[in-house]
């Protein structure tokens, strides 16, 4: 299991915003960043167990309003499948290119 306390805390950062921007729920629908921001953890079926984090890098930014739903799929009925799907991927891969736009991910060989 991958446990960073520095990608965690990055949601924090200054520079960070809610990744996820659901539709109808999320107050930050510009680039500036929303207060309260957390990482989001995406729990996919057969990647961690019931009651279980995953990797911190299956996570991404989040402000509360958009945690709570994201949160809550499978037990309410506020985002179908494909649509908390959608904004899981979305969300993952904006925070991946800010962690590394940021210096808190590096890829070897990237330019």
């Amino acid at each position: 299991m991958i446990i960073s306390k520095k990608l965690r805390e990055s949601a924090g950062h200054p520079d960070a915003r809610c990744m996820l921007n659901i539709a109808g729920v999320c107050p930050d629908h510009t680039e500036s960043k929303t207060a309260g921001n957390m990482l989001c953890h995406v729990r996919l079926i057969g990647e961690v167990g019931g009651g279980q984090k995953p990797d911190d890098i299956s996570a991404c930014f989040g402000c509360g309003p958009c945690h709570r739903v994201f949160d809550s799929n499978g037990t309410t009925s506020v985002l179908s499948d494909e649509d908390w799907m959608f904004y899981a991927l979305r969300g993952v891969t904006r925070t991946l290119r800010w962690w590394y736009e940021h210096g808190f991910l590096t890829i070897k060989g990237a330019a």
